[in-house]
């Protein structure tokens, strides 16, 4: 178990480096050097025009690659004339056929659902954009001569949302699917440079988070952000986390803040609010406060603030990644390693 007196790693530099030896923090700390190398990345590829003549647009990915296409979904959903919408599973929905866009997204290449989704949406004719390092998924796109998109950057793929986001933003920007996102992306970048460099950011939420299994609330773009910050506690930290969307955890998350009698000594619950959230929204995160504290979960509010949703939206990933990096030393972790995905991922390869 750690001890209180373990809580100084995080203040240590050295202890830091000896204890994330794959280099995570680093990583951590480039997400706006992704997102301005991805955009550029696809001004390079001149990807075919004809490729924003759909009716639908399908991401398919999972775990990092999902989020990134949930993010640009969220993030475009006022500026999209046709839906988005993320399928992390094998196959693809029964929609998708010679109007849709599939854009299969995978880091390493050879993830096996995307895989199936991608094999399935040509058979159907589906138009196909192609985002990865390399792997089975390049190998395949360039032999049918399909819009491909590679980039080079080495780190565990959840770690690579910067390059997962920013090529699906660029590429439906530069296809011509939504406006010139230039502007919003320089300004977002420029607010996240400041926000970065707010002195011991993300230390204190993780000493008051340390030890217990975290709730993340959001809603709209926040929404797509507590599920990655679930996401990083679980892979970061091997921490228990969930998350919940507003307004729909007022239909049924809130009746169960009583019990077991356990949960306020176990949970802890953070709010991740917009500046751009619906004034109802807002008032629900205001009761929703009252009823923690009647069942007395500990709630931590955390408030975004920036020139467009996508600068909220990075500074909250960059302060999650950040605080779920330093729970993971707490808890005595190497935050890179996953050894319970390398034991299924073997596992599944038996059969």
């Amino acid at each position: 178990m750690t001890t209180l007196r373990d809580l100084s790693i995080i203040d240590d530099p050295q202890k830091i480096r000896a204890a994330d030896p794959e280099g995570m923090l680093d990583r951590i700390r480039e997400l706006g050097l992704q997102i301005r190398q991805a955009w550029e990345r696809t001004g390079q590829a001149q990807l075919p025009r004809d490729l924003a003549k759909v009716r639908d647009i399908t991401v398919l990915g999972m775990g990092g690659s999902a989020i990134g296409g949930d993010l640009a979904a969220a993030l475009l959903a006022n500026e999209l004339t046709v839906p988005m919408q993320v399928h992390r599973d094998y196959g693809c929905p029964n929609y998708v056929g010679r109007e849709s866009l599939v854009i299969a997204s995978s880091y390493s290449g050879n993830t096996e659902e995307t895989l199936s989704g991608f094999a399935e949406a040509r058979k159907r004719g589906a138009k196909l954009l192609v985002l990865t390092t390399g792997g089975k998924l390049a190998d395949e796109a360039k032999a049918a001569n399909l819009p491909l998109v590679t980039f080079s950057y080495k780190a565990r793929p959840r770690a690579t949302l910067g390059w997962s986001l920013g090529l699906v933003l660029g590429a439906l920007s530069r296809i011509g699917l939504v406006r010139d996102l230039s502007s919003d992306i320089t300004a977002a970048l420029t607010e996240l440079d400041r926000y970065a460099g707010t002195p011991d950011l993300g230390k204190d939420l993780a000493r008051t988070l340390f030890g217990r299994i975290v709730g993340v609330y959001g809603a709209g773009v926040m929404g797509v952000m507590a599920r990655r910050w679930k996401g990083q506690w679980n892979e970061n930290a091997k921490n228990w986390s969930f998350f919940d969307v507003m307004p729909e955890l007022n239909h049924n998350a809130v009746v169960g803040f009583p019990h077991p009698d356990i949960a306020p000594e176990a949970l802890s619950i953070i709010f991740l609010r917009s500046s751009r959230d619906n004034p109802r929204v807002s008032t629900r995160y205001d009761v929703t406060a009252q009823l923690l504290e009647r069942a007395a979960i500990p709630l931590n509010q955390l408030s975004f603030r920036g020139a467009n949703p996508l600068s909220e939206a990075l500074q909250a990933v960059y302060l999650g990644d950040l605080a779920s990096f330093y729970v993971t030393l707490l808890n005595g972790e190497d935050p890179s390693p996953n050894t319970s995905i390398d034991y299924l991922k073997a596992q599944l390869a038996k059969t």
